[in-house]
C-alpha cells in the first residue's frame, strides 16, 4: 500500500537514527522519532474522538509540527487542509465552509483570526501551537503527550487526504483534493527527475500551505535524506543553514534575489550546495547568473507544476537547463503530457501553440464540492492546465502564456479579478484593470490601472492601496496605481489588457 503510514514505518525501520527533520526552535526528529511522534499525535486525536472522515485545518508559520500533523492525519484517515496565514478572516471563512473542520490547529499569531473565520462551523477541538494556554484550546504539547502506539486504522490509499486551496484564474476558491498515493508517487517521480540522493540535505522556507509543503520534503524523506525547515524566509537564517551543510535549496526567484541582495552570504562557504531548485515561471537570465555565481558547485533545477497537476510535472536541470534556457522542461517520470488545440481539442504537433494537458497518478482527485468544475478541468483522465505552450522538436516544452490574468509575486499567486473587484468598489473608481509587471526581486508586482469616476476627484494612489489592504492579504494588493483617461479596448469594448501589459512593461525584456 502506498500510504504515508506504511512509508514512515519502513523508513523508521531502515533509517532509524538518521536525522529526518530539523526545524525552528532547534527541534530535531530522526526517522524513528518522526514515526513515533506522528503516532502520538494520531493517538491524541483518537482520544478526542477523531478518525476517518474528520477534517483538520492548519494555520501557522512553517514548522516540523506541520509535517507531524500531515502524517498523523494520514495515519488516521482524516483530511488535512493547510490555510494561507496571510488571508483575512473573511477570506478564510468560505474555505472553512467547504472543509467543515472538526479540528483547527493554529499558531498563537493566527488563533484569533482562525476563531473569527471558523466560528459556527462545527469545530469540536481547537489546538494552540506555541507557548501559552489560550482559553478553550488544547495545547499542542498536551495533544502529543501520550503513547506512541502504532495506529491501526484501515486506510484507502486513493481516498482524499489533503485539500489544498487555489483560486485558479477566476479568483474563486477551490479546494484541490489529493490522495496519499498521488503524493507518494509524486515524491518518487520528482526525486528521479531532480537527481535527489539519500545524503542530500534540503533547505525549505517556502510557506507550507502551498502544494509543495507536504510533497517536496517527501522527495528526501522517502529515501532517508534530511530536511531543514525555516519558520519563515529569512536571509540570515538561510545563510546559516547553508553554512551548516545544506546541499539542496528550494525557492522562487524572489527568495534568491533577496538572499543575494542582503549580503547574507558574504563569507559563507557555499560549496556544499549542489542543487538550486527554482520554481515558478522562468525568470530573467540575470537571476540564474547570480545563482551560478553564488553557488558555483550547484546545478540549476527548474520545475513546472500546479496545485491540480501536482508540483512536479515538467523538469529540466543542469546543462540541459542552460542549453534550453526558458524551457519548462521534459515530463517527470510517470507523467504524460500533450498539447491540444484550445478549440478543437485535437492534439497539435511540435512548434504549434496549444493548451498543456497532463495525465498521471499524481493529478488531483477533483475540486471539493464542485463536480462541475472538476468535469470542466479533467477530461478522460487528462487535466487541462489552462497554460498555453509549444513543444519544440527536441521534446522540450516552452511556455507561451500563463493561465489568464494570474500574477506571480514572491512565489504567491494573485488573481487579477479578485483585486479588481475590491478596487472597483471604491466610490471614486469607474473602471480598473490589474496586471503584473516584471520585478527584479519579486518576479512580478501587482499594478492597478484606474479610470476615475468623472464625477469624483481621483483618489491618491496610497488611498486606493490602503483601501485594498482593508480587504485583501498584503501580497495581493497593488504596489503601484496608475490613472488613465480611458483604456485601450478590444473590438467589443473590453479592456485590452495585453496592450496595457506592453505599455507598462509587462512584456519587457525577459528571456523566454
Amino acid at each position: 500500500m502506498l500510504t504515508h503510514r506504511d512509508v514512515l514505518r519502513r523508513c523508521a525501520s531502515a533509517y532509524g537514527a538518521r536525522v529526518a527533520l530539523t526545524g525552528p526552535g532547534g527541534m530535531v526528529l530522526d526517522y524513528e522519532a518522526l514515526d513515533a511522534e506522528t503516532d502520538r499525535l494520531a493517538d491524541g486525536l483518537q482520544r478526542h474522538g477523531f478518525g476517518p472522515g474528520d477534517a483538520m485545518i492548519w494555520i501557522d508559520y512553517n514548522s516540523v509540527e506541520f509535517l507531524v500533523a500531515y502524517y498523523a492525519t494520514a495515519k488516521l484517515g482524516m483530511t488535512f487542509s493547510p490555510m494561507n496565514y496571510w488571508l483575512r478572516p473573511h477570506e478564510l471563512a468560505p474555505l472553512g465552509e467547504l472543509v467543515r473542520p472538526s479540528v483547527v490547529v493554529a499558531g498563537l499569531d493566527h488563533l484569533g483570526g482562525a476563531r473569527e473565520a471558523f466560528a459556527d462551523q462545527g469545530v469540536r477541538l481547537w489546538v494552540a501551537l506555541g507557548d501559552g494556554d489560550p482559553s478553550g484550546c488544547v495545547p499542542w504539547a498536551e495533544l502529543v503527550d501520550g503513547p506512541s502506539t502504532p495506529i491501526d486504522v484501515e486506510i484507502d490509499e486513493t481516498m482524499v487526504h489533503e485539500i489544498i486551496f487555489t483560486s485558479g484564474t477566476t479568483g474563486q476558491a477551490k479546494g484541490v483534493m489529493r490522495s496519499q498515493r498521488a503524493r507518494i508517487l509524486d515524491s518518487f517521480g520528482a526525486a528521479l527527475a531532480y537527481g535527489l540522493q539519500r545524503d542530500d540535505h534540503m533547505l525549505w522556507f517556502l510557506p507550507q500551505f502551498h502544494i509543495g509543503g507536504g510533497s517536496v520534503p517527501g522527495q528526501l524523506l522517502v529515501q532517508g535524506g534530511r530536511v531543514t525547515i525555516l519558520r519563515r524566509f529569512d536571509e540570515a537564517d538561510a545563510a546559516r543553514a547553508i553554512a551548516e551543510g545544506v546541499t539542496y535549496m528550494v525557492g522562487v526567484p524572489a527568495h534568491y534575489n533577496l538572499l543575494f541582495e542582503s549580503g547574507a552570504l558574504q563569507g559563507v562557504d557555499t560549496s556544499a550546495v549542489r542543487g538550486c531548485y527554482v520554481g515558478g515561471s522562468v525568470a530573467s537570465r540575470r537571476v540564474f547568473e547570480q545563482i551560478m555565481a553564488h553557488f558555483p558547485q550547484a546545478e540549476i533545477v527548474h520545475g513546472y507544476g500546479s496545485t491540480e497537476s501536482g508540483p512536479h510535472t515538467l523538469a529540466v536541470r543542469g546543462q540541459a537547463f542552460l542549453d534550453h534556457f526558458g524551457a519548462l522542461g521534459l515530463p517527470v517520470p510517470g507523467t504524460e503530457v500533450r498539447v491540444v488545440d484550445v478549440t478543437t481539442r485535437e492534439v497539435v504537433g511540435p512548434g504549434e501553440v496549444g493548451e498543456l494537458c497532463v495525465r498521471s497518478e499524481s493529478i488531483m482527485l477533483g475540486y471539493l464540492g464542485r463536480p462541475d468544475l472538476t468535469a470542466a478541468a479533467v477530461d478522460d483522465g487528462w487535466l487541462r492546465t489552462g497554460d498555453l505552450v509549444r513543444r519544440a522538436d527536441d521534446g522540450y516544452f516552452h511556455l507561451v502564456d500563463r493561465a489568464k490574468d494570474m500574477i506571480i509575486t514572491g512565489g504567491e499567486n494573485v488573481y487579477a479579478k479578485e483585486v479588481e473587484d475590491v478596487l472597483a468598489a471604491h466610490p471614486s473608481v469607474a473602471e480598473v484593470a490589474v496586471i503584473g509587471v516584471p520585478d527584479d526581486v519579486y518576479e512580478e508586482r501587482v499594478v492597478a490601472i484606474v479610470r476615475a469616476d468623472p464625477a469624483a476627484t481621483a483618489p491618491p494612489a496610497h488611498e486606493l492601496i490602503a483601501f485594498a489592504r482593508q480587504q485583501l492579504a498584503g501580497f495581493k494588493c497593488p504596489k503601484e496605481v496608475h490613472f488613465v483617461d480611458d483604456f485601450p479596448r478590444t473590438g467589443i469594448g473590453k479592456i485590452a489588457k495585453q496592450e496595457l501589459r506592453v505599455e507598462h512593461g509587462a512584456a519587457g525584456d525577459r528571456d523566454r
